[in-house]
């Protein structure tokens, strides 16, 4: 049940790159009259707030004290001022907000070190880190030089840490499903689909998501 003081995380269309959402966390301030009064958001990559205009839509995601992960669509309605300067969204309808089940995946972006073979050919590994992860796959930055291609079938070395089992690695096989560019930084990053992965290791890797969630939502709390 969202409730005053939840963390509501939001995710807005990036109006450039139609590949990308940008994504925001804000606070809930106030439940009433079927708005969602939220302190203005603060996006993720830029720690700044942004300017939205009435009528702009958003997907939005709040996780519960019970860590039960909900998500709905929304859209900006207006502004108020009530103890700090807020946003006013439209309260979904009950029907209309749906319960992620955990074999949904929950994407969480973090930076956990990766190393990538090609499965089939001979073409040079790389290694790097996450832009984001989930228990079905992940995307990793490129570098400016390298031969990987969409549909190629490849090796994944993952690194992680867990709070109660400390570090640990796992191997998967995955599919590149795009390699897309950022308009903003110009650099590459490839979207892969899991295809082949212990299901030990796919569970330590929802673990460790929700346990990154956590801390940025206990982290995003604390700065407001």
């Amino acid at each position: 049940m969202l409730k005053i003081g939840s963390t509501l995380v939001l995710e807005k269309m990036n109006e450039t790159d139609r590949e990308e959402w940008i994504r925001y966390r804000a606070k809930v301030i106030e439940l009433k009259d079927g708005v969602i009064y939220i302190d203005y958001p603060i996006n993720e990559q830029t720690k700044r707030t942004d300017i939205f205009p009435v009528g702009t839509f958003f997907k939005a995601m709040y996780v519960t004290e019970g860590e039960s992960v909900f998500t709905f669509r929304t859209d900006l309605i207006g502004r108020a001022i009530l103890t700090v300067p807020s946003l006013k969204l439209r309260m979904p309808k009950q029907e209309d907000v749906t319960k992620i089940q955990r074999r949904q995946y929950v994407r969480i972006q973090t930076s956990a070190d990766v190393a990538m073979y090609d499965a089939q050919t001979d073409v040079p590994p790389i290694s790097s880190v996450t832009v984001d992860i989930s228990g079905g796959g992940l995307s990793l930055l490129l570098p400016e030089k390298h031969a990987f291609t969409e549909g190629m079938q490849v090796k994944l070395y993952i690194a992680y840490y867990l709070q109660k089992s400390g570090p640990g690695f796992l191997e998967a096989t995955g599919s590149i499903v795009r390699i897309v560019k950022n308009e903003r930084s110009g650099k590459n990053t490839a979207s892969i689909e899991f295809l082949e992965i212990h299901e030990r290791d796919r569970q330590a890797i929802i673990r460790f998501c929700f346990e990154r969630q956590r801390e940025q939502r206990k982290k995003g709390l604390r700065i407001r």
